[in-house]
């Protein structure tokens, strides 16, 4: 199952349009992968059509989002049972593994990207940079970490290959991870496969050793 997932609130950022592009494509590619959270988005926007046509801009009130995701809210807590889709088996060798969204930004699949070398066994390849906000692919070999560091920031990392685990967690494909100023942590890839990501960052990461902050003006991370 997919089991980390983002937050109600920035949904319904992403399904008022509010997002910049880096993120919105995050939030594309989890739902994507993720009919549990397509559907909390269909609610959203469909409550904000109906809350767009019973309120002008000028009488729209100020608690307008909160009283939203309290209804949403509500209204699943009278559900008794969820069916939560399964996770769909990893990706066979000649199936797609980028979502459609993310074949627009790389130019089709896997085998097109251009990857750029960050490290032993780590490659990147830049896709969105937005003012602060950057959004890149990542590709770590089996049982590679990156570099322990904590954020200047956001950071939001969906994995589409393998799996990765940081903070005492796994997370696999469809999974979204949120990181800020509060977290500092090192993912290792797991020895099963490659792990690819798409990470998205509207701030400079903080690298918690030497090496890792002389080489962030040549990589821009």
């Amino acid at each position: 199952m997919i089991t980390h997932h983002p937050g109600e609130d920035l949904l319904a950022l992403y399904a008022a349009g509010s997002l910049d592009e880096a993120n919105s494509l995050a939030i594309v590619t989890h739902l994507t992968l993720c009919p549990a959270c397509r559907a909390v988005c269909d609610d959203f926007e469909a409550l904000g059509g109906a809350l767009m046509d019973e309120n002008s801009a000028d009488t729209l009130k100020p608690d307008a989002l909160a009283g939203t995701l309290g209804m949403i809210r509500e209204a699943r807590s009278e559900v008794t049972a969820i069916s939560v889709p399964q996770r769909s088996a990893a990706p066979t060798a000649g199936a797609s593994i980028l979502p459609l969204p993310l074949q627009y930004y790389v130019g089709g699949d896997l085998a097109v990207a251009r990857w750029r070398t960050l490290g032993p066994g780590i490659h990147h390849m830049p896709l969105i940079t937005d003012g602060a906000a950057t959004a890149r692919l990542l590709r770590i070999a089996p049982g590679r970490s990156v570099f322990e560091h904590s954020h200047a920031g956001n950071e939001i990392t969906i994995v589409l290959r393998g799996s990765y685990s940081a903070g005492g967690e796994e997370f696999r494909r469809g999974d979204l991870e949120m990181a800020d100023g509060s977290v500092s942590h090192r993912p290792i890839a797991g020895s099963e496969d490659i792990c690819v990501c798409l990470a998205v960052t509207d701030a400079p990461l903080r690298f918690g050793n030497w090496i890792g902050r002389l080489m962030q003006p040549f990589i821009g991370i």
